[in-house]
Order: C-alpha cells, then structure tokens, then sequence
C-alpha cells in the first residue's frame, strides 16, 4: 500500500504553505553546529581505523602524500565541501523564508496571470508524488557526486579497504534515503543523517 505524505494544514492564495516545514531551531545550528558534530564522529571513527589498522603502511602513503606536497589537494576539497556548506546555508535561509517545502527546487508562475492565481509548483500526492521524489532523490544522488567521488579517491589511496567499507556503507545509506523519500519528503531526514555520517569519517 502506498501513502501519500500529510498535505501542509494551510497554505496561502498561491499554493505556498504556511509552514516552511523547517524545525523550530535556528539555522545555524542545523547548517553549521550540525555538520560540524558530523565532522567530529568522522574523525574520531577515522582515528580509530587508523588506530587499530596498519599504522605503518597507512603512515607510508601519508609520508609520500607529504614529500610530494600534495596535501593541499586533500586541503583544497576541504575547502570546497565549506563553500558547498555556505551555499547549502544561503539556499536553506531562502527556502525557510519563502516556505518552499521540498521536493520543490523552484516556483514558477504563469506570466501574465492574475495575482490570484497560484504558482506551478511540483504535484506531492499520489503515484505522481511518489514519482516527483524519487526523481529529487536520485538528483541529490548526482548533484553529490563529484564531491564524494572525490573525497572517495584520496581517502582510498591512503586506506583502501576502510574507504571500500565507508563507501558500502553510504550508498547504504542512500538506497534508504531515497527509499524514504518516496513514502514522504520529512520521512527521508533518517536516510540523510546516516549517509552524512559515513560521509564524515
């Protein structure tokens, strides 16, 4: 049986509802305080790993990073995955204060018409809905990619088979992201949290 996700208790004329959907927390704390206890579990579990692995080899691969000066590539995708945060955090601020509510990535409008008429926005009930957010959920898919992709294959050179294990894990983590997305936009957070995680180590 499918279930279409709870429709808002209100929205206004143009169809936006009046509840941006966002927890009663300051945005700061989910986009910054958040990520940054993400980045904290993850190198602990990655010290742990490097711990009670093969110290010597993975100390190898991290000499030879070193002498070649090639830490500030490992530097540099730190510093994209900041500004990848920072522009999460101004888009997050817009959709809260506009309280539009995902899977919607924009809002359209028939130019010309009334103002009473409302804006084109994305169909979230039903199988059309079910379909609208596995769409999203595969588009969140891609648009990470790169970046993890990245982080995957410098992570990797210097511990192979704990990144193999970490990337098992997170694509885990995105079947049930996406899995989740499909009954409902709320229900995915579960799926996020997780795969941030495996992300972070």
């Amino acid at each position: 049986e499918h279930h279409s996700p709870m429709p808002p208790t209100a929205v206004d004329k143009k169809g936006i509802p009046l509840d941006s959907g966002f927890p009663p927390v300051p945005m700061v704390v989910l986009l910054i305080v958040m990520p940054t206890v993400f980045l904290c579990i993850g190198t602990g579990i990655s010290y742990a790993v490097y711990s009670m692995g093969d110290t010597a080899a993975f100390d190898a691969k991290i000499s030879s990073i070193s002498a070649q000066g090639l830490g500030w590539i490992y530097a540099a995708v730190f510093v994209f995955k900041l500004c990848n945060n920072s522009l999460l955090y101004i888009a997050a601020c817009a959709r809260k204060d506009t309280r539009v509510q995902a899977p919607d990535q924009h809002v359209y409008k028939v130019y010309g018409g009334p103002d009473t008429q409302g804006y084109v926005l994305m169909e979230t009930d039903g199988m059309m809905g079910r379909f609208n957010r596995a769409q999203r959920a595969h588009a969140n898919w891609v648009e990470g990619l790169p970046y993890i992709m990245s982080v995957y294959f410098l992570a990797a050179y210097v511990f192979p088979f704990p990144a193999f294990c970490v990337a098992c894990g997170y694509c885990t983590a995105r079947v049930l992201y996406a899995s989740l997305y499909v009954t409902s936009a709320m229900d995915r957070v579960g799926g996020g949290l997780l795969g941030f995680i495996f992300l972070a180590v």
